[in-house]
């Protein structure tokens, strides 16, 4: 069943990947569109022979370019997906049945699974977690923070969660999210020292031990193996650079 509900992605050097996001999305959407910011790959061809209306566009920023793709969707509903992200058969039952007969929420609440260097990681700090990635683009749209990106939810606007999950394809080696730790910290500290922030020696060092030991123990992400081991030592790295960074200024 289609829904009146148009998919948005953006994207840039992801062929590999986003054959598969796409595809399950086809069974909710006729509309589908798909925000590239200069892939140098076969992103846009792989995109548009599935069907997607492709747009390029230089990258302005997480929230700019999501706004966008929400401006160019042919419904007001959207779905905003990452070009690493799959929506289960679950999940998409469940947004039919919320559809059916018409939305009764402002936005829903999507749980999500990840899946990193090919293992399902079911414990740790990324569990549970869910994001808000259905919503009226007429009453809500994105903010402006230049990383972590999120939705102008107004106490008004009411929230439903849905059931089954979208699953998060994130790296595909250990390395390549290192590179995203490095990334992300030094956007983090960028955004704080405009807003006039710093950092404390408790912020600094203490706030990455804190983490790490709940991540991996209180957590239980020492139940995912080595995968639990790196990925609970490596968001303790990305707690330590940022505040290290915002504290250099």
């Amino acid at each position: 069943m289609l829904l009146p509900l148009s998919a948005v992605i953006i994207t840039v050097n992801q062929e590999k990947k986003i054959a598969k996001t796409i595809e399950a999305l086809k069974v909710l959407t006729d509309d589908i569109v798909v925000v590239d910011s200069g892939s140098k790959d076969a992103t846009r061809t792989v995109a548009a022979a599935l069907g997607a209306r492709v747009f390029e566009r230089p990258w302005p920023g997480y929230s700019e370019q999501k706004n966008f793709g929400s401006e160019q969707a042919k419904y007001d509903w959207i779905l905003s997906v990452d070009d690493d992200e799959v929506v289960s058969n679950e999940l998409a039952k469940s947004i039919q049945a919320a559809f059916t007969p018409q939305p009764k929420a402002d936005a829903y609440n999507l749980p999500f699974r990840t899946v990193f260097a090919g293992q399902l990681i079911r414990f740790g700090g990324w569990n549970p977690e869910t994001h808000i990635r259905i919503f009226n683009k007429k009453k809500i749209h994105w903010n402006t923070d230049a990383v972590h990106e999120g939705l102008t939810i107004r106490p008004e606007h009411s929230v439903q969660k849905l059931a089954g999950y979208v699953y998060h394809y994130t790296v595909d080696t250990p390395e390549q999210f290192a590179q995203k730790t490095d990334r992300y910290s030094t956007l983090f500290a960028e955004k704080g020292i405009k807003a006039g922030k710093r950092a404390n020696f408790v912020k600094i060092y203490l706030s990455p031990a804190f983490r790490f030991l709940v991540e991996y123990v209180f957590k239980l992400g020492f139940l995912d193996g080595y995968y639990g081991l790196f990925i609970a030592k490596e968001n303790a790295r990305y707690t330590y650079l940022k505040y290290k960074k915002l504290g250099e200024g």
